[in-house]
């Protein structure tokens, strides 16, 4: 029998789980257990009772502040799977930004242990190729594999860099010291950028679309084009341009778990 809708109050063990995971999601900093208790008038015993078994199942876990709880991975992991509407919402947001910067414009995402370009606006067709969806972007050379890569946990991070990191161009970075140096300066700076890196005469900036606070992005929105043109340009303002567009890709794609300003 196909279940209806009905105008009954919704009850039972299900809804309750589900009621604690809209709380947490909402908030980026988490929750106490006191906080859940009154914000959902539950009992104690509930409350611990299913945030136990949430725990157990990794949909939330323990949070920075003390004594709270805030989304969890794998429930992360669901929230950030794309699908095909976020591509077609992607392609205006791309258009918009290629046109107005007059440079090749596209998303990158992280799958498993290897990054890809998934949609690309481009003017100019020859700098396009480099980044049309389905392409595999490097992690030790691409600006958005050097994104991606740097802001996961170090398992995660490990694992990426287990694929042959072959020399693209003179300028590719090599040396695991130099390229861990490069990974950290790239999380303290909250962007990355290759000059020649992946191919001779591209510069690429690129910056993360962020969709649950907190986590590990698994999207970067990128820039590039011919680095006598892109590389000339001041930064700050391409940065600027990155910036508002990744936070619009954000409440487009997320915007129940954007963060809060």
């Amino acid at each position: 029998m196909t279940p209806t809708r009905h105008t009954e109050p919704k009850s039972g063990p299900l809804e309750r789980y589900i009621t604690i995971l809209e709380a947490v999601v909402s908030t980026p900093d988490g929750l106490t257990t006191r906080e859940i208790e009154t914000m959902l008038d539950l009992p104690k015993t509930t409350v611990n009772r299913l945030l136990s078994a949430l725990v157990a199942s990794d949909l939330v876990e323990q949070g920075r502040r003390r004594g709270s709880f805030t989304l969890g991975h794998r429930l992360s992991q669901i929230l950030q799977s794309d699908t095909a509407w976020i591509e077609l919402a992607s392609k205006r947001l791309l258009k918009n930004l290629a046109e107005e910067s007059g440079e090749t414009c596209f998303i990158a995402r992280l799958y498993g242990a290897t990054i890809h370009s998934i949609v690309m606006e481009s003017p100019d067709a020859s700098v396009g190729v480099y980044v049309t969806p389905g392409h595999v972007l490097p992690p030790h050379a691409a600006a958005t594999g050097k994104l991606l890569t740097a802001m996961q946990e170090p398992n995660l991070r490990e694992a990426i860099l287990q694929t042959e990191l072959n020399r693209l161009t003179p300028r590719t970075i090599l040396n695991r010291d130099v390229l861990e140096e490069e990974y950290r300066k790239i999380r303290e700076q909250g962007y990355a950028v290759e000059n020649g890196e992946h191919v001779r005469g591209l510069f690429t900036i690129a910056y993360p679309i962020i969709l649950v606070s907190g986590q590990p992005p698994i999207y970067a929105l990128g820039m590039t084009g011919p680095a006598e043109r892109i590389g000339s340009q001041h930064l700050s303002e391409l940065l600027a341009k990155l910036e508002r567009t990744a936070s619009e890709f954000a409440n487009v794609f997320a915007p129940n778990w954007k963060k809060r300003g």
